[in-house]
């Protein structure tokens, strides 16, 4: 709720952000995402910010408890929307108004087509890919000198990442050691995060709270504390909506 809503110190009723704070707030979780489309976001958020700080507050803490139903009624109001877009006037040569709708959905197609198609669209990245250079604790001792006794004990107490590769081996990111040592700030960032996957990909994802950089980043460059800080931030929301 911090990130959406403030309390006021001298009245404590709370009060909504500006679409500015919300579209900087939703920037911050969403570097890559299209200004547009925060913008949009954070329009809708206002909008519901402000509705609800307004109830009463029976009324306010009656809706968080029905905070499900709530969102059935957002759904079928975003669904009433589209219906209603979808429909076009215009004015036919004769004077009338006509009322048409958009072409729908198309045509159904069986399942075995529809199961072909999607193969053809999803392609399986590797793990490279997304998490950088990664490697086994065989490759890890012949690289690095990391003894793998070590490196499993390293694991158990959380202080390096470990990314499943298959069913029970495990890859590590190379990028997480620093003279053969994992990067200092490892085991709260592993702490704050739901899983070793999450923890990972926030560490490589340009952060505004720390000038565009990524956190990875600036814990090789001993900017801990404002890692932590920043992590403290996003990666408790994460495991809230995960």
């Amino acid at each position: 709720m911090a990130d959406v809503a403030a309390l006021a110190p001298q009245t404590g009723q709370i009060r909504g952000l500006g679409i500015g704070e919300v579209q900087t707030a939703l920037r911050r979780h969403n570097p890559k995402a299209p200004t547009i489309d925060l913008r949009a976001v954070a329009k809708i958020i206002s909008v519901v910010v402000d509705f609800v700080t307004d109830m009463p507050k029976g009324e306010l803490r009656e809706l968080a408890r029905e905070s499900d139903q709530f969102r059935a009624a957002l759904e079928e109001a975003a669904q009433q929307g589209k219906a209603q877009a979808s429909e076009r006037e215009h004015v036919a040569p004769s004077g009338r108004i006509v009322r048409s709708r958009g072409a729908g959905l198309g045509d159904q197609i069986p399942v075995e087509e529809g199961r072909a198609r999607l193969e053809s669209y999803a392609k399986a990245d590797s793990i490279e890919s997304w998490a950088g250079l990664v490697a086994g604790a065989g490759q890890i001792e012949q690289q690095l000198g990391i003894p793998r006794s070590t490196l499993n004990s390293w694991q158990q107490r959380g202080a390096v990442i470990g990314l499943l590769r298959g069913e029970r081996k495990f890859a590590y990111p190379l990028e997480q050691f620093v003279d053969a040592r994992p990067v200092e700030g490892l085991i709260e960032i592993l702490r704050l995060a739901s899983d070793p996957r999450s923890a990972w990909l926030w560490l490589r994802q340009p952060n505004a709270a720390l000038g565009q950089k990524t956190p990875l980043e600036c814990l090789r460059a001993g900017r801990k504390t404002a890692v932590l800080e920043a992590a403290a931030a996003d990666l408790p929301l994460e495991r809230e909506f995960a």
